[in-house]
Parts: C-alpha cells; structure tokens; sequence
C-alpha cells in the first residue's frame, strides 16, 4: 500500500515505493535543477527517480558519520604559552581582558556508545571512550574563525583531525541514581593515558536537573591542518552544572589530574575552572566539509 502523495513504480516482479519522498518534493527539486517535467509523461517517474537517486548519492559521499554519545565538558582558563605553539601559523587566541596571559579551552570526555559509517555500520568496534581539547581560533589574514581541535587522548588514534594522542587507556565510568520524578544524583570518572606520558583523570560528583534540548549545526576545524573541516549537526540535551563553589552550582565535587610532558604545562596550577556541563545524550551526523 503506497502514501498518498508518494512516489510507487513497479520494476519486474516487485514494487519500488519510495516512502516519504513526496511528489512536490521531488518536482521541487528538479526545477530547481532546472528540468522541466510534466506529470502524465512515464518518462517522468523514470527520470524522477534516476534524478532523485543521483542527487542522494551525491549527498551521501558527504555525509561520513553518525555517533549517540555521553559527554561532560569542562571550561578552564589557563596558561596562553601552552596553548599558542599548538596552533596553526597565522592563528590567534582570543585574549582575556581580565585575565592577561590566559586563554579558554575546553577540555570534552567523550563516552561514544554506538558509531555508524553512512551505510549503517559499526566504525572499528562501533565504540569508544576519548577526551578531546578545543580552542576558540581566529586568523586575521583570512577572517576566518571559530572552534578548532588542538589535541586530546584517543584509542583510534590522530583522528580526522590528526591532533590526538594514541591512547593506551581510555575509560570511563558514570554511575546514576533517583527516586521517583525528582532530580537524581550522579557520579562520574574518567581516566585517560597517552603513550607520550600525558594524562587526565577526571572525578565528579553532582546533582543532576532537567537538561534543555539544543539542535545546532557547528564547523570544526582541524589544529594540524586548519583547511580541513568537518560540519556537525547535532541534537543534544545539556544539563550546566555551574561554576565549583558558586551558590548556584550543583557540584559537589571535581577534581581534574593532569600530567606529563605537555598536559603538566597546561595544567601548571593556574588554571581556573569556568564552568561544568554534562551531556546525558549527544546525537551526531558528521558531513565533510
């Protein structure tokens, strides 16, 4: 039984119906093509659908990636002369008036439960646990500017991005408990290792409240190579914990660990930490570029 409005051919044996994909849509988007078609020719469902078919195969060579995921980021201030060298040539932080010397960064844990590549399978094992840094870059010969990924601890390795470090442990454990309709209490720990020496251990305590769903398309550009990109779309439901200490914060406590050879420099008992979000489900779709 095909939808009303819907395109349904038969081809040998076995009806073609192709579900949701209304006639007016696709007209739609032959004219705007500039194809002018009438609607008793056969030869306009054959064309419809050779159409339709090529511009979702198009489509699709751009789309590389679908993940659901648990995130929990944290912002800091920290040291500028640690973050600088990490960047592109001709790329700039943006200063902190208040704060000379110091620069944001995010610092992302990333609990990733199921993985798809455009065809609908896994990626490698179909999960993974990493922690991603990121920046607020500008270059101001270009004007281009926005988020760009300088480093972080990875069990796939560079990544995309070809900025992390390879992982030689990546785990993560978050326990959860509530009663009837009110708010819950959660528990979090996040332990990450790079063959380099670099580390982060991450605890964190809090009690959770309602999270505001937010869908929001984002370009992220790569520290290594910042010609490359990937766009993000994304639906999620972010619950801001606050700041550590303020009267509005629902943090009981966090504790952020950090060393070796670069991550000590960043690390170096100057940062300040500028706010805490936790991330119960991020869905992702990943387009190049």
């Amino acid at each position: 039984m095909s939808l009303p409005g819907a395109l349904c051919i038969s081809h040998g044996g076995g009806p073609l119906n192709y579900r949701g994909i209304g006639m007016t849509t696709l007209r739609d988007s032959l004219t705007r093509l500039g194809v002018s078609i009438g609607h008793s020719s056969a030869g306009f469902l054959v064309l419809l659908v050779v159409t339709f078919v090529s511009i979702t195969t198009a489509t699709a060579q751009d789309y590389v990636e679908w993940s659901t995921e648990t995130r929990t980021s944290l912002g800091f201030r920290v040291n500028d002369t640690a973050i600088r060298p990490l960047l592109p040539e001709g790329w700039s932080l943006t200063p902190i008036a208040d704060a000379p010397g110091q620069v944001n960064i995010s610092v992302t844990f990333m609990d990733r439960h199921l993985v798809l590549d455009p065809q609908g399978q896994p990626v490698r094992t179909g999960t993974s646990r990493y922690m991603v840094m990121s920046v607020q870059a500008r270059n101001a010969t270009t004007g281009q500017s926005g988020t760009m990924i300088v480093n972080g601890i990875s069990p796939e390795g560079s990544g995309a991005y070809e900025v992390y470090q390879p992982a030689v442990v990546a785990r993560a454990e978050r326990t959860a408990s509530g009663q009837g309709e009110e708010n819950g209490h959660a528990e979090e720990t996040w332990e990450l290792a790079a063959q380099s020496g670099d580390s982060v251990t991450l605890n964190l305590s809090y009690r959770t409240a309602i999270p505001v769903r937010r869908q929001s398309s984002v370009v992220i550009r790569s520290g290594r190579t910042p010609s490359f990109t990937r766009t993000y779309q994304i639906d999620q439901a972010s619950d801001v914990l606050g700041v550590p200490g303020a009267p509005d914060s629902r943090i009981e406590s966090v504790s952020l660990t950090a060393a070796g050879p670069l991550f000590s420099r960043i690390f170096d008992g100057t940062e300040v930490i500028t706010g805490v979000t936790s991330i119960p489900w991020y869905n992702r779709e990943i387009f190049i570029p």
